[in-house]
């Protein structure tokens, strides 16, 4: 049974009469006989009571009658949604997100949604260490990251700089400063996240301060910053803590924290977008510039 011989089947049905269902459908009648018996010889039912001045339907002709309308609307359906989904109009996209880009990435999310609102857009938090492996065994699409990026299976480009940013008690010496120097917290027990979590944001902060001839007090912790635990160490006066300004800039309620820019030069580290290279899904290449349109601006992109 194919989809044309319901079109006409309908067609014979509404009618009620095979010359004027012919003429409906641009065939001629005999034609058009053969596709009916073709299909009742198929379903092994009469459809059709016929004699040669009325054709009416069967008891097994009114049910698949109602069938029939609802198999037309879903094929149609279907192929709209093939059609949305090869222009990247619909479909869904796996997103990864490292600490702290949330920001970022709901002003793409909601341009995107406006753009292409049939796209559903899946996000997860995934540390940036993380993303690399998840895309590879395509776990997610899209991911939100800190370096490093695996260049030989994955596509990255450059989104923006989040310069560092320290986090004292709001008691602390340095607490009402606009920012910081390196020296002035060098000696400052530090609290640091797990290098298994952002390896790219470790290597970055503990690199400075060895490129600054000091060698940080660390103590390594499973938390950061702007969550409870890590906050409440901070706040207690235990340690300071360093860290890309978008994740430090959270608030934290009941806590008293100052948040404070660290005013060195190489003070930053690269946001970037990655994805799996060869990637054909219209869905996902339509994400892609959405990220583009909102977050990285022609002039300022760099392709890692």
């Amino acid at each position: 049974m194919e989809l044309r011989h319901v079109r006409y089947f309908i067609a014979v049905a509404e009618y009620l009469s095979f010359r004027q269902a012919a003429a409906q459908l641009n065939i001629a009648q005999p034609p058009l006989s053969r596709q009916i018996r073709q299909l009742e010889d198929y379903l092994g039912v009469a459809l059709f009571v016929r004699d040669k001045r009325t054709v009416e339907l069967t008891k097994a002709g009114h049910a698949f009658l109602e069938e029939s309308r609802k198999l037309i609307v879903q094929a149609g359906r279907a192929a709209e949604a093939a059609r949305h989904a090869q222009k990247g109009e619909s479909g869904i996209v796996r997103v990864g997100i490292a600490s702290g880009l949330g920001g970022a990435v709901s002003k793409v999310v909601f341009e995107h949604r406006k753009r292409w609102p049939a796209i559903e857009i899946e996000c997860r938090d995934i540390f940036s260490s993380f993303q690399n492996d998840a895309l590879r065994k395509q776990e997610i699409d899209v991911g939100f990251l800190r370096p490093p990026v695996e260049q030989l299976n994955l596509n990255c480009e450059l989104l923006y700089e989040e310069g560092f940013v320290v986090v004292l008690p709001k008691t602390h010496r340095l607490a009402k400063r606009r920012s910081v120097r390196l020296k002035d917290i060098a000696h400052e027990p530090l609290i640091i996240f797990d290098r298994h979590f952002s390896s790219g944001l470790y290597d970055r902060i503990v690199g400075l301060y060895s490129r600054h001839g000091f060698t940080p007090h660390l103590i390594v912790t499973h938390v950061e910053a702007h969550e409870e635990a890590g906050a409440i160490m901070v706040a207690s006066g235990k340690a300071i803590f360093v860290g890309a300004g978008a994740i430090v800039n959270r608030s934290v309620s009941g806590l008293d924290l100052a948040s404070v820019g660290l005013r060195e030069p190489e003070a930053k580290i690269e946001v970037y977008v990655a994805w799996r290279k060869g990637e054909e899904s219209p869905a996902v290449l339509s994400f892609l510039d959405s990220i583009r349109r909102v977050l990285s601006p022609p002039a300022h992109r760099k392709v890692a």
